[in-house]
């Protein structure tokens, strides 16, 4: 059921105690958390997995298969701030929750027609395949992606109670990232040869993306959400103008974008380093596991830290402690192994390596991850309270679109700089022969570059002042 409330707690300075009627029960968080974990699988295992499928087992050239995914993210610039237009203004009559159910049912869908590409004789026209069906597809996911960020706005006029709830979110996010982004090179590998293997592991994924999704559109149909009154009815310039009035989003947005870019362009090679570099593509399955874990312990203490620390430190302290593992990982492999193991005097096994840096790394990802999609709840809240009109919708509206463009773009540039190296692939389904100037590309644009652009993403957020 949905109420309409017009709460005037400022999100700057938060209650001591959160009242009993904007407490969120337990079940509430859970279910609504549950969603992310296909959600992440959706957007995750994508950005990692079908730059390999694409260049390995479709023998797709890496620029090629940069600009097929960056398409579909192009059109994502229209589409997520249409659907959020739209569900603000069916928020009174509708609700959110059948947007809800209907992306979960096109998101599983198209997860699994992602990998039944064809064989096609032509690279041109995998890459075209590829571009249209990514691009159904994530029609599909925003139709449940920017409800569901949306609604976190609308489930309590506490900033305390909104980040105890999208605490529960990252906590699941975790698993999905497990799954997605730990498993599913490994699980394609162990269900079949090339392509069979893909394609099994894409159906199953599928499936998890469509049932988890389906338990948050239950559990949100029957909160009682705080909404405002249906939003006025405005030209896209007018809607342009009311974003840019609210001065917080865009500082947030803009360094939230410019920070997912950076992150999107090492996911796009993880892959390819574990099996390049490091020699052993099991063992993403180590370090994406202990960053799940990390995730998992980490957000009650970010939850607690947030009681004495400002959001926007925390939020500095996030991207500064990403930026330096990432670097880190220059340095990873036998000699940093070896160098330990002398220092310390005692033998370090590489998977003990592999689990710090990958539990510090999650670690730091979440707690700047936290803290931005709090303080996007807050600059939603804080226009509500001004205007008196929902408009949930339209930011988390924008707000998703600049996250899946730039999970695009980030492999479209990492596709090129590889290009560039002269990193080459083939249809042999494994790695093939690299040269030297090929494998520094693929260390620089894993480790150094995302790095350097994750902390040029602070600049913009100077600017943001919390309300």
């Amino acid at each position: 059921m949905h109420g309409t409330t017009t709460g005037q707690a400022s999100a700057a300075v938060p209650a001591v105690k959160t009242p009993p009627s904007d407490r969120v029960p337990l079940p509430g968080k859970v279910g609504y958390g549950v969603g992310a974990v296909g959600a992440q699988i959706f957007r995750d295992t994508p950005a990692l997995i079908l730059p390999i499928y694409m260049i390995t087992v479709l023998g797709v050239p890496a620029w090629m298969a940069g600009i097929a995914i960056l398409i579909p993210k192009a059109w994502i610039i229209f589409c997520d701030p249409l659907v959020g237009g739209w569900s603000d203004r069916k928020v009174a009559t509708w609700g959110r929750a059948p947007f809800l159910l209907a992306g979960a049912i096109l998101s599983g869908l198209g997860f699994a027609l992602l990998f039944t590409a064809p064989d096609f004789a032509s690279p041109v026209a995998t890459a075209a395949y590829m571009a249209l069906v990514f691009t159904l597809a994530s029609t599909g996911f925003s139709l449940f992606s920017v409800p569901y960020l949306s609604v976190a706005a609308e489930m309590s006029n506490s900033p305390r109670e909104r980040t105890r709830v999208l605490a529960f979110r990252l906590i699941f996010l975790a698993v999905g990232v497990a799954i997605g982004a730990g498993y599913a090179l490994p699980l394609a590998n162990a269900l079949g040869e090339g392509w069979v293997g893909f394609n099994r592991m894409g159906l199953l994924y599928g499936l998890v993306c469509a049932v988890t999704m389906g338990v948050t559109w239950f559990t949100v149909r029957r909160l009682r959400l705080h909404t405002a009154a249906e939003p006025t009815s405005l030209s896209g310039r007018q809607n342009v103008r009311v974003l840019l009035d609210n001065k917080p989003f865009v500082a947030l947005a803009a360094s939230y974008f410019i920070a997912l870019t950076a992150q999107a362009m090492t996911y796009t090679v993880f892959g390819l380093y574990f099996v390049y570099i490091i020699g052993d593509p099991s063992a993403l399955v180590t370090v994406n596991v202990f960053a799940a874990l990390s995730v998992v312990v980490g957000q009650p203490v970010t939850v607690w830290l947030n009681r004495y620390l400002s959001k926007k430190v925390l939020f500095f302290a996030g991207i500064i402690g990403w930026s330096v593992l990432c670097i880190s990982w220059i340095v990873a492999g036998p000699h940093e192994q070896a160098w330990l193991s002398s220092v310390l005097g005692v033998p370090v096994p590489s998977a003990v390596l592999l689990a710090v840096r990958g539990f510090l790394w999650g670690m730091f990802n979440s707690v700047y991850l936290l803290m931005a999609l709090s303080m996007l709840t807050d600059t939603i809240h804080w226009d509500r309270e001004r205007t008196g009109e929902a408009r949930s919708g339209l930011f988390a509206g924008v707000f998703s679109a600049l996250e899946k463009v730039a999970f695009a773009l980030g492999p479209a540039i990492a596709g090129v700089i590889l290009s560039a190296g002269g990193f080459v692939g083939a249809k042999t389904g494994g790695a093939v022969p690299q040269t030297g100037t090929a494998l520094l590309t693929l260390t620089l644009c894993f480790a150094v570059y995302p790095a350097l652009l994750k902390v040029a993403s602070l600049i913009a957020f100077i600017w943001y002042k919390e309300r």
